[in-house]
């Protein structure tokens, strides 16, 4: 536009009074690009999770504060979002809703497993999100079982017993693999009552969980064990279905900004430091076991994993 144009436009524009009129006279000007533009920067982006089972609003919410730091992260570049969350679901329908594309943009913190990244449909980000934490557990016990459970310190000495797995956990395959037997249920809640009932021997959970399940009723006062841990590579990462991958390419770039300049690991520190601390994984017989299902998986990610042992 030459500086004539403009002069004219100025004269034009100066003779409206009313702000409501001039905004329209702006919109018939600017291109339609410049217009749409700003439309789709004002749409919110609707990303999906899943809530907790347990009505623990501490446990829920690690996944979601990191998917909620990761956009938070990236709202200049890319607009404003909003996260829905839908009800808890077992492991097995929570694939299928990925895979179906049910919800918009559901983004999930899964474990790992080379059969589940080989999928076509799915995507998913080489982030460890809990760095590791997770990948060493600690049991909830049959009662019953308090005394016996002080001696155990080889894998070989487990075999006897029964390990409590939600339906479809990758849990469950890694102790199959190594030759332990497991019993399934599809909630935590029913694993929690037949571990109380004696079905169960062990249920083990990341310290997080534990100690924060250990506060909940439904956990009904479980004999927490003291001595054992069982330490296996769990890498959790979020994965979404292939047409969220805009989605999901923001939530890396976000994660990536905070993990530079520092605000992942403090909310991760906020999160699993002191539980680790609390669960003194130095005094405890570490038993170790092969995770068959993450094979094909590059070590990058081990980067960013953290070690309580040796810290």
């Amino acid at each position: 536009m030459d500086p004539g144009s403009i002069g004219n436009w100025f004269l034009v524009l100066s003779g409206f009074r009313h702000p409501r009129n001039l905004l329209m006279l702006l919109a018939l000007w600017l291109p339609p690009s410049v217009c749409s533009a700003q439309t789709n920067a004002q749409t919110p982006l609707i990303v999906t999770h899943k809530l907790p089972e347990l009505n623990s609003t501490e446990r829920v919410l690690h996944e979601v504060e990191v998917l909620k730091l990761a956009l938070d992260k990236t709202i200049t570049e890319f607009g404003p979002y909003e996260l829905h969350g839908i009800p808890p679901m077992n492991r097995a329908r929570t694939l299928v809703a990925l895979s179906h594309n049910v919800y918009p943009n559901l983004i999930l913190q899964m474990s790992y497993e080379d059969e589940l990244a080989e999928q076509e449909k799915l995507a998913f980000i080489p982030f460890p999100l809990d760095r590791g934490a997770l990948s060493y557990r600690i049991c909830f016990m049959r009662d019953s079982l308090n005394a016996t459970a002080k001696s155990i310190t080889r894998l070989n000495q487990l075999k006897d017993y029964h390990f409590g797995i939600g339906i479809g956990w990758a849990d469950g395959k890694i102790l199959r693999h190594n030759g332990l037997r497991v019993i399934e249920s599809n909630s935590v809640v029913s694993l929690f009552r037949m571990t109380k009932a004696g079905r169960i021997d062990f249920f083990c959970r990341g310290s997080s969980e534990f100690f924060y399940e250990q506060q909940d009723s439904n956990s009904l006062g479980l004999t927490g064990d003291t001595h054992l841990a069982l330490y296996y590579p769990l890498p959790k990462f979020f994965f979404a279905h292939k047409d969220s991958q805009l989605a999901l390419n923001r939530v890396q770039k976000g994660l990536e900004i905070a993990y530079k300049d520092g605000s992942f690991n403090k909310l991760w520190r906020q999160r699993h430091m002191h539980t680790l601390e609390r669960a003194q994984l130095k005094q405890r017989n570490i038993i170790k076991l092969q995770n068959p299902l993450i094979t094909h998986l590059a070590h990058d990610y081990e980067t960013y994993l953290y070690d309580p042992i040796n810290q």
